[in-house]
Formats: structure tokens, C-alpha cells, sequence
């Protein structure tokens, strides 16, 4: 279900930026300050398509500074895991349900956390780029059948796999459209978990 929400969210983001082009050209023309001549102050919403979709982010841009360079930072993380499952049996290895039970993998899923801290530049007024790098770690679980219906709910069961976990160096980058005097737009992509950006932050007043 939170899975599912997100993923409406999403959608939505990704409607909404069909409108951005327009929504920035008539901010232009109201003399809505822009990322190059005022300071910038974000904090909002960032999830990454299809692995981490829940999140958020703090972006911080001055023209005081290259003209209009600042910081952009985010958590990225999944809501959900098949830790926290009925079905979860972290006593059996991977090695004991494919060799010894000789039981069917079924599906295959991680579960991530990212941090990362990003570099970014007004190219105009209403557009930026950013480009950084950061740390995230997987935790990747397999879930078999049991035919014999003795082990899980129902002869499936989930267990971890620590040879395909582990801690891992992320790299992403992307751009930010402002769309009016409170809104900016955000789309990217990253290297891990691999996938899309897509986010929405509201700027204060510095």
C-alpha cells in the first residue's frame, strides 16, 4: 500500500512537469526572483523510481557564490522490507534453502538506504544542475517455496542474503526547475540504487 501511494506520487510529480516550461516563463515575467540573482532556501520531497521512493531533501543556492552555486542533500530509503514480514526466517542461510532443501526461489528484493550531498549551479534563472556522490546500503533478500509447506507461512518464506548485501558508493546528478516563487521541480538519476530521481521542494525565504 505505501508502496502504491508513492508511486501515485510520482506520477503526479511527473504530470506536473508536463506544466513546468510554462510555469517558469510566467514566473520570469512576474520578476519572481530567480535561482541566479536571490538566495534559495528547499526542503521537500525526493524518492528514487523503483527502489527507494520514500524520502527527502534541503537544497541551499546564493548568488553570492558563482553566481548562483549551492549544496543539495537527500535521504532516500525503502518503506518497506521483508524483514518486517511474517514470512521472514533469518535462522535459514542461502546455502541450506538452495543446496540442502533444494527449496524454489521465488522473488529476489533489496531494501536500501542512500545519503547523499550533491554540488549545484544555476544555469539560468529558473534552471540548475547538480552532480554528487554519497553512500547507501542494500540489504537483499531471497524468498523460496517450500513445497513440503514445513517451513514459512504457507512453504514461503524470506531470508537474508549477505553476499549480494553490503555498503555501496552512490553517484547522482539531475536537474531543478523552479516553477513559481515557492516551488522547484527535481529530476535525476543515480547509480545506487540504479533508477530515476523525481522530487518537489517548496522554497523559503532567506
Amino acid at each position: 500500500m505505501i508502496e502504491r501511494n508513492c508511486a501515485r506520487l510520482v506520477v503526479s510529480l511527473v504530470a506536473g512537469g508536463l506544466l513546468l516550461p510554462g510555469a517558469a516563463l510566467q514566473a520570469q515575467r512576474r520578476g519572481v526572483p530567480g535561482l541566479r540573482n536571490a538566495p534559495h532556501f528547499g526542503i521537500g520531497y525526493v524518492g528514487n523510481i523503483p527502489d527507494a521512493i520514500a524520502g527527502g531533501a534541503v537544497l541551499l543556492t546564493t548568488p553570492k557564490l558563482l553566481g548562483g552555486a549551492g549544496l543539495y542533500a537527500d535521504v532516500k530509503f525503502t518503506p518497506t522490507s521483508p524483514a518486517g514480514t511474517e514470512e521472514y526466517d533469518p535462522t535459514i542461510t542461502v546455502d541450506q534453502a538452495a543446496n540442502q532443501f533444494a527449496d524454489l526461489l521465488f522473488l529476489e528484493e533489496s531494501a536500501w538506504v542512500a545519503v547523499d550531498l550533491a554540488l549545484v549551479y544555476a544555469v539560468t534563472g529558473e534552471l540548475g544542475v547538480y552532480a554528487g556522490a554519497g553512500y547507501s546500503r542494500e540489504r537483499h533478500y531471497r524468498q523460496y517455496y517450500d513445497e513440503s509447506q514445513n517451513r514459512g507461512l504457507l512453504g514461503f518464506y524470506w531470508i537474508p542474503d549477505p553476499a549480494e548485501s553490503g555498503n555501496r558508493v552512490n553517484f547522482l546528478g539531475g536537474v531543478l526547475l523552479r516553477a513559481g516563487r515557492h516551488v522547484i521541480f527535481q529530476a535525476g538519476l543515480e547509480a545506487q540504487p540504479r533508477g530515476a530521481d523525481v522530487g518537489v521542494m517548496i522554497t523559503l525565504p532567506l
